[in-house]
């Protein structure tokens, strides 16, 4: 992970590979057109507005922004590296010092509640799987980040402020245990799959992530643009 200061002097973690990127921003990622521009792309790691992103100072994306992302141009997440973890770095949105947070022994022996709002995301069709990742993760986790009892009206705040900003390789070792799938994907599971959290599904689908392809233009050209490859031509 690197630390990079934006020109407006507000700091955020860059990720540097796969394993480093947060769920909030695979959803995003997997979330983007094929035919995405490369502001939105940039947009979700640095977590500004695509027309912030076009208004950067050009040799401040060229120096110190493609070059730690040039991973997600020229690779894909490898899923099945990712081990299972014992704690979780977790943080709200908005910065600050991560927790560690520690992650249950036994994935099973989880609530009612917990239980019911699992069997809940796991059969709703109008999420994508990477949704779902973010709320496995927030019914999983949110007894043992609030050190308290499980609270379901409590889940929303704490997916969408917390668990988003979790590397993909500390949670999908603990949601996928539920989704079952070792590799990407990105569509919705089936309706048929069990409410139980005991019971993982069996048949993952089989599709990948998509995001923007055709950008590695961006890693293969540098500032200034206008620099000729042939050097300065002649004059007279």
């Amino acid at each position: 992970m690197h630390l990079l200061t934006l020109p407006d002097t507000r700091t955020l973690d860059l990720p540097t590979r796969w394993g480093e990127v947060t769920l909030g921003q695979f959803d995003r990622l997997t979330e983007l057109p094929d035919r995405a521009d490369v502001y939105s792309f940039l947009s979700v790691f640095l977590d500004l507005a695509p027309v912030e992103v076009m208004n950067l100072p050009p040799a401040f994306v060229y120096e110190q922004v493609l070059p730690m992302l040039e991973f997600a141009a020229s690779t894909t997440p490898d899923f099945a590296s990712f081990g299972r973890p014992t704690v979780l770095h977790m943080r709200s949105t908005g910065g600050g010092l991560y927790d560690e947070v520690s992650v249950p022994t036994d994935l099973t022996a989880s609530t009612f509640g917990q239980a019911c709002d699992l069997g809940a995301i796991l059969s709703d069709t109008a999420m994508t799987v990477p949704q779902k990742r973010i709320r496995a993760l927030a019914i999983l986790m949110h007894p043992y980040w609030q050190k308290g009892d499980y609270d379901s009206d409590a889940i929303d705040t704490f997916a969408n402020y917390v668990c988003v900003n979790v590397a993909i390789e500390e949670a999908l070792p603990l949601t996928d245990f539920f989704l079952s799938s070792t590799t990407a994907f990105a569509a919705p599971t089936s309706a048929s799959s069990s409410a139980s959290p005991s019971a993982p599904t069996s048949t993952p689908p089989a599709s990948k992530p998509s995001w923007p392809s055709g950008m590695r233009w961006l890693w293969s050209t540098r500032w200034p643009l206008g620099t000729r490859l042939a050097g300065p031509t002649s004059s007279g």
